[in-house]
């Protein structure tokens, strides 16, 4: 839909309300695009996070999901984070929880998105439910966008990099009534800290995944420069891994600079690495 730039951490937002987006969007210095859009959408500079207001319910989270995906050119390994404001009949007023199974009224069968490891903060179940409940008794977290938003995120992304926070704001102890704006902006404030250890550990596994499926650096300027075969063009980008290893870009272009045919090219590379005393099995 849009030619965007690629960029290294890779994150899309799908939050409700704008009241629970404001401090993401403030601290991430995310702006509104400049055209108009079905959902509020923002972004920052970098174009590496983007953040779009989805609305309140199920049919708001997929829609909305589904439309930042396409208009963001997100990819595979783009990391999907669904936050906001929750009610509970387990936790306490405040705190931030992760969740690691999901439910709803119209589906027998539970799913269990994946969390990110060796985290202290605490997990919940969440029910996502199309009406409000204000019978918090059995359940741990409720809802009213979850669901929708983890079935279609996991089918544009794995398990994996897709993660949904609640912060609980209403409970038996705590009327849904009278939960206001500024209550929401505060519950979301007060665990910034925690928010963004959690996105930074996405970011990181954004990247990590971009590094695996890229093509090395000095692919592309390399098959300008000289025709490859379909053949020559896989083993150019298993050399260009490998000797990217021990050698930097200025290095590599002096190494085949000489070279007159794609072939003298694969010759000099595969040369370069048989003599660099390097264990291979380390890698």
């Amino acid at each position: 839909m849009n030619n965007f730039k690629i960029t290294k951490n890779s994150i899309r937002w799908v939050i409700a309300l704008k009241e629970e987006a404001q401090v993401i969007l403030d601290h991430y210095k995310l702006k509104p695009v400049n055209e108009k859009t079905i959902y509020p959408i923002y972004k920052n500079e970098e174009e590496s996070h983007w953040l779009i207001i989805c609305g309140i319910g199920r049919n708001n989270a997929a829609a909305s999901t589904a439309y930042l995906y396409a208009y963001s050119n997100a990819s595979k390994y783009t990391s999907w984070i669904n936050i906001g404001v929750a009610g509970s009949g387990k936790g306490n007023y405040g705190d931030l929880y992760l969740v690691d199974k999901i439910s709803t009224y119209q589906r027998k069968k539970s799913t269990y998105p994946s969390t990110l490891p060796k985290t202290t903060l605490p997990k919940m179940h969440l029910l996502t439910s199309d009406i409000p409940i204000s019978d918090y008794s059995t359940y741990e977290l409720i809802d009213m966008e979850g669901s929708a938003f983890f079935d279609i995120a996991s089918k544009l992304t794995s398990k994996e990099f897709i993660c949904l926070m609640k912060v609980i704001s209403d409970g038996p102890k705590n009327d849904m009534r009278k939960i206001t704006k500024s209550k929401i902006r505060n519950l979301i404030k007060v665990n910034l800290f925690k928010i963004i250890e959690v996105v930074s550990y996405y970011e990181r596994l954004s990247e990590e995944e971009l590094q695996i499926i890229g093509k090395p650096k000095l692919f592309n300027e390399i098959k300008s420069k000289w025709h490859f075969s379909a053949t020559e063009t896989y083993k150019l980008e298993t050399l260009l891994r490998r000797i990217e290893i021990f050698c930097n870009k200025e290095n590599i272009q002096k190494t085949i600079k000489n070279c007159e045919t794609s072939n003298s090219v694969i010759n000099v590379l595969n040369s370069k690495i048989k003599n660099n005393l390097v264990n291979w099995s380390k890698f």
